[in-house]
């Protein structure tokens, strides 16, 4: 019977590097067979994360662990294994920049770029993307610096700076188009629907996003499909249609079951309690809001979960539950003016403001109107919110008619 001799030192280091490199195939074959199954991923991801580990260091493993990593990340950021990923991105990366592998490098950079935004960590995630793009360009990744481009986009969006983001995306999809890539021009029509659904430019976000949708589904491809109706669903929400707003949301949730999501399945919820809500469905709209904090609260997504409180609290007002209703509403403002996005903290506060007018608290709406005033004064600031002016002259003529008088 053979043995093997440990006793040296490059007899040992041998080994070792086998055992690394035989347990980076047995993951790979592995997958294979389990990509569809979210739950196997879910057990055995501290599994991969180690074994990832162990090869790092060694520079003959790289391209297997490059190959590894890129096809765990959507996956592991799907299911909101955030902090065990962005180490495993993190060591992903500098291994790339050791064996000065700059297509790696532009990669990954992207990946953890956009792993930060997930983990709301704003400005490392500018700072990601940005870097991004400087290597792209670079090598000449045409690809790689329109997805940067888009994918910072949209987080933009989420951010308030819109048009920082339009400009993104619009030269994003005019890459995509040179390049035939349908994958990229679907998410980039998507995140335009999403931008201009932001600003109240409706047919414009329908039309973004209905395109979007018809190139998702001649792909076949769920997940994008699933993006499609979340924000064609987010749409009709604000434009005042849940019931239109719901059937997208049953869609977009059958699909997200069908391929294992998590994270979206929260922000699913979050749109289907706002339904709910709109409809005067209090009992459903709560249970949905709730699920869509549990989610939030368990991955650590800072902007849903201040969404999720919003709807909270507008939801226990409408039932006269005041004390909850105030508790959620205030813990919302508090954290988007932690998180420094504005354009949702002046929303939040219109939304209190109109909510104290309702029962007839004239001082806290006045409190209220003034702190959004202040907010949106700057000329230019006023420019970037004017699709809120119908509200606000709302606001004004309620305060009016209860016979007060607001210092312009």
């Amino acid at each position: 019977m053979a043995s093997l001799n440990l006793n040296d030192t490059p007899s040992r280091i041998y080994f070792f590097q086998q055992t690394i490199y035989a347990n980076l195939h047995f993951w790979q074959t592995w997958l294979k067979t389990h990509l569809a199954q979210p739950e196997a991923l879910d057990r055995e991801r501290h599994a991969l994360a180690k074994a990832i580990s162990f090869a790092l260091p060694l520079d003959e493993t790289w391209s297997l662990v490059f190959e590894l990593v890129q096809t765990l990340t959507p996956l592991m950021e799907r299911r909101g294994h955030w902090d065990t990923w962005q180490w495993v991105l993190t060591r992903s990366l500098e291994t790339a920049q050791r064996v000065k592998d700059t297509a790696a490098e532009v990669t990954l950079s992207a990946l953890l770029a956009r792993l930060l935004f997930q983990q709301s960590q704003f400005k490392k995630g500018v700072a990601g993307y940005r870097r991004t793009l400087r290597l792209a360009r670079q090598i000449g990744d045409r690809f790689n610096e329109a997805r940067a481009c888009t994918n910072l986009g949209y987080h933009f969006i989420e951010h308030g700076y819109w048009q920082r983001a339009e400009v993104l995306c619009c030269h994003a999809l005019a890459l995509f188009e040179q390049l035939d890539s349908n994958h990229g021009r679907a998410h980039t029509e998507n995140h335009l629907g999403f931008l201009y659904t932001r600003q109240h430019r409706w047919e414009q976000a329908q039309y973004h996003l209905e395109r979007a949708c018809e190139i998702w589904q001649a792909m076949a491809d769920g997940y994008g499909l699933m993006l499609g109706y979340l924000n064609l669903g987010g749409l009709y929400n604000d434009s005042g249609k849940p019931d239109r707003a719901l059937n997208y949301l049953a869609k977009g949730l059958q699909q997200a079951e069908q391929i294992g999501e998590f994270v979206a399945i929260g922000r699913i919820y979050i749109n289907q309690g706002k339904a709910y809500r709109l409809l005067g469905d209090w009992a459903k709209a709560e249970v949905c809001t709730k699920q869509a904090e549990a989610i939030f609260q368990q991955c650590t997504n800072l902007t849903e979960l201040a969404r999720s409180w919003n709807g909270l609290g507008l939801i226990y007002f409408h039932q006269a539950r005041w004390t909850e209703a105030d508790f959620y509403l205030e813990k919302s403002l508090g954290l988007w003016r932690s998180l420094g996005i504005q354009f949702e903290e002046i929303e939040l506060l219109l939304d209190i403001g109109e909510c104290e007018l309702a029962r007839g608290n004239a001082p806290e709406a006045i409190r209220r109107w003034q702190e959004v005033e202040q907010l949106i004064s700057p000329p230019p600031v006023q420019q970037i919110y004017r699709h809120l002016q119908p509200r606000l002259h709302q606001y004004h003529h309620k305060l009016n008619s209860m016979g007060l008088e607001l210092e312009r």
